[in-house]
């Protein structure tokens, strides 16, 4: 256990009373610290990585998407829709996670993916991938700049 600092209880309060927000957190623990990181509050411990993190929610371009997508559910075009609601494995791996599934109203499964200017290579390979070991039918849905008109240019693959 490198760069542990062992401090006996005394020498904690007095530590604390010179740090900011860390007094209350343990004032009132008058039992021995089990652990030295136990006297940190969680706000101030670093997590350790574990490879990219993804944003979670949606980017701007595949909400107003998804907003689409909820207007042709409301005229009964589309019975279903999902945001990341599936996965697909490609091969060991390698998975590939459509933007939006969506099911028809005729029954019909769609998968969209969803870009704004460009798609990275990666991407768009594993989007051909998926569209020719998959049996269903999948898009590419690109949003144009707005000096370019701002529509929607959707590709079936």
């Amino acid at each position: 256990m490198g760069n542990v600092v062992r401090w006996s209880e005394d020498q904690l309060t007095e530590h604390q009373k010179r740090t900011p927000g860390r007094a209350a957190a343990t004032a009132s623990a008058k039992t021995p610290v089990a652990s030295p990181l136990a006297a940190i509050p969680a706000t101030q411990i670093l997590s350790v990585a574990k490879g990219a993190m993804r944003d979670e929610g949606m980017n701007k371009t595949e909400a107003e998407y998804a907003a689409m997508l909820a207007e042709r559910h409301a005229r009964k075009e589309i019975a279903w829709w999902k945001y990341e609601g599936l996965t697909l494995k490609l091969a060991d791996a390698t998975h590939y996670r459509p933007d939006f599934a969506v099911m028809l109203s005729n029954g019909e499964f769609e998968f969209h993916e969803v870009k704004g200017g460009f798609i990275r290579e990666d991407g768009w390979l594993k989007l051909k991938i998926a569209a020719g070991q998959f049996p269903f039918r999948f898009f590419l849905c690109q949003k144009q700049a707005k000096k370019d008109g701002g529509k929607w240019q959707i590709t079936e693959l």
